[in-house]
């Protein structure tokens, strides 16, 4: 109430699991991006915290890393997991039973940020008067929310 709808407490956004009780695994984000629509999937886009970067740096598929370094000599090159690009989110939960750590999806049709009111700003001269203060209150109403859930989906980690 009073704050915006995350991705991963709207009920209507999909899930899949991991394949493992406390892990995640290669398998489990293959499922991940193939669980939701072709369309959605081509601008599709990883979501997760550092700490579960590191995990998913460390897994293979076929003997091979699935995260891609971007070569550094190309211009717009960057890192991948199975070919998509990701965004570290700080916010996102660390790998753990029962988590939500990962996310995929096309955020910037599934999800809408809203900035009712840029910025606005109140000049009060008079309640710090005495001691010579001027007092400035600064207001911004900004909301989120899942506005097509078919374009996003979160992993569990689970069996």
């Amino acid at each position: 109430v009073g704050k915006p709808e995350g991705i991963l407490t709207n009920s209507s956004v999909g899930e899949a699991v991991s394949g493992a009780a406390d892990a995640l695994t290669a398998d489990g984000l293959l499922d991940l991006i193939h669980g939701i629509k072709s369309e959605y999937g081509r601008n599709g886009v990883f979501v997760f915290n550092r700490s579960t970067l590191a995990k998913i740096r460390q897994l293979k598929a076929n003997d091979q890393y699935i995260f891609q370094a971007g070569f550094s000599g190309t211009v717009g090159a960057t890192n991948t997991i199975f070919g998509y690009p990701y965004i570290e989110a700080t916010d996102m939960p660390n790998v753990g039973a029962g988590t939500y750590p990962v996310a995929f999806g096309d955020f910037r049709r599934g999800y809408m940020i809203v900035d009712r009111i840029n910025l606005a700003v109140l000049r009060d001269p008079f309640t710090q008067a005495t001691t010579g203060n001027v007092r400035y209150i600064a207001r911004r109403r900004v909301g989120g929310q899942v506005v097509q859930a078919e374009a996003i989906i979160k992993q569990k980690v689970s069996t």
